[in-house]
């Protein structure tokens, strides 16, 4: 049971604590209930208190819907507001007032002042490194760069606005996470508040993801390698540390993030800034060297590997359209899941747009395999996604059938394929 103390927390056991993942400085306090559900918030040390007293109106998994569809709705609505956005490690915070943002926060060092200055070319390495070495928390560092006269105050005006832009265009390149809007007026404390245009950031941020797409499918490349300068990683934290020192142990980027189990997307964008402070190249090997990284083990291996994904999902679907193709025929669930692909295939466009279904509504393996080899991303996951998606169209399909009796009996006779996937 869980018990209200002083102030209306919550008063938790050391079982609850510990299977909440709680640490000794964390409590939680409940944001919402209903009939259903209850919407837990983890609070550390005196911040009990949520600093904008306000409901929580939106939640939502950015895999089924994406970071710019909630900007957008709250854009739309010209919502007030306070959106976050959390992926494992990383967090980011966007205020947002009549649907427009006002400013954005991000614990990622890739987001910070400086690293934003620098990519800019606003300041050189060299001033970079000196600030960073005179910064410490009281004095923040756009003062120190105004200080030296490495900046003037409108480029640092310009610099904070352009940082704000920056992470709100990040969001996008994220394809998993959670995100959360609570309404009602805020203002972030300490800094200046900016009027920013949601709508052209939205769509700067879906064109930066596509660019980045573009790069992740080069860098996925069996003949590109990256490599890191080892003794240059002794200043970065977080991500990039991570990803710097995963890179030093493998030269393939991909490989690299799926060790640190972190999104490709991310994963670029933070190679990009290691490139940028000279920590690392990324190079394209030519000729025999080429040839025998084509062939080598992680191509190969992740080809099976998503052969064998492809083939498993489209047996499961072979056998749930079985049944309901022997009692009408193949024409009518053809042209059904047809219609059911054509819709999807706005969502996965990559893997299902002109995808043509066979005979009985069957999927020619070679020609999804091929499609699924060439997603500029997590190839394993995107496949699941998109075929458990007609997987469950077809169960429903079996389940509902008029002219099926029984179909639970189906359904338990390819449990042992369905557990495979």
């Amino acid at each position: 049971m869980v018990r209200h103390g002083i102030g209306g927390g919550p008063l938790l056991s050391p079982e609850q604590r510990e299977w909440l993942g709680l640490s000794d400085s964390e409590s939680i306090r409940v944001l919402s209930t209903s009939g259903r559900t209850i919407t837990l918030e983890r609070t550390r040390g005196d911040s009990a208190a949520f600093p904008w007293d306000h409901e929580l109106v939106l939640s939502a998994e950015v895999r089924a819907f994406p970071i710019a569809d909630c900007l957008h709705l709250v854009h739309s609505a010209a919502k007030s507001g306070f959106l976050f956005f959390e992926n494992e490690s990383h967090e980011k915070s966007v205020y947002l007032h009549r649907g427009e943002v006002v400013f954005a926060s991000s614990n990622q060092v890739v987001d910070r002042l400086g690293e934003c200055l620098l990519r800019s070319g606003v300041i050189s390495l060299e001033q970079h490194r000196e600030a960073k070495r005179a910064y410490t928390p009281r004095k923040q560092l756009g003062k120190i760069l105004v200080e030296r006269d490495f900046i003037t105050p409108r480029e640092l005006w310009n610099g904070v606005k352009a940082q704000v832009e920056e992470i709100v265009r990040s969001l996008f390149s994220y394809g998993v996470g959670a995100v959360r809007f609570w309404e009602g007026e805020v203002r972030p404390d300490n800094v200046v508040r900016l009027s920013l245009p949601t709508r052209r950031l939205i769509a700067e941020g879906l064109r930066r993801r596509d660019e980045l797409l573009k790069q992740l499918a080069w860098l996925e490349g069996p003949s590109v390698r990256v490599h890191v300068e080892k003794q240059a990683g002794v200043e970065l934290s977080g991500t990039e540390r991570a990803l710097f020192q995963a890179l030093g142990e493998t030269d393939d980027f991909i490989d690299a993030c799926r060790k640190l189990g972190i999104d490709p997307l991310s994963g670029a964008r933070t190679l990009n800034h290691l490139r940028l402070r000279g920590m690392a190249t990324v190079s394209e090997a030519s000729g025999a060297v080429a040839a025998a990284s084509a062939s080598g083990a992680r191509g190969s291996s992740d080809a099976d590997s998503v052969r064998k994904t492809v083939e498993q999902h489209l047996q499961v679907l072979a056998e749930l359209a079985a049944p309901v193709v022997a009692v009408e025929g193949p024409d009518g669930l053809r042209s059904r899941l047809g219609k059911v692909i054509e819709e999807a295939s706005s969502r996965f466009p990559e893997l299902l747009s002109g995808l043509e279904t066979g005979p009985g509504g069957t999927l020619d393996p070679a020609a999804v395999v091929d499609r699924a080899l060439r997603f500029p991303g997590d190839r394993e996951r995107e496949v699941s996604l998109v075929f458990g998606e007609l997987l469950s169209y077809l169960e429903f399909e079996l389940v509902n059938h008029p002219k099926i009796k029984e179909p639970e009996l189906f359904l338990d006779a390819i449990d042992p394929l369905r557990a495979c996937l």
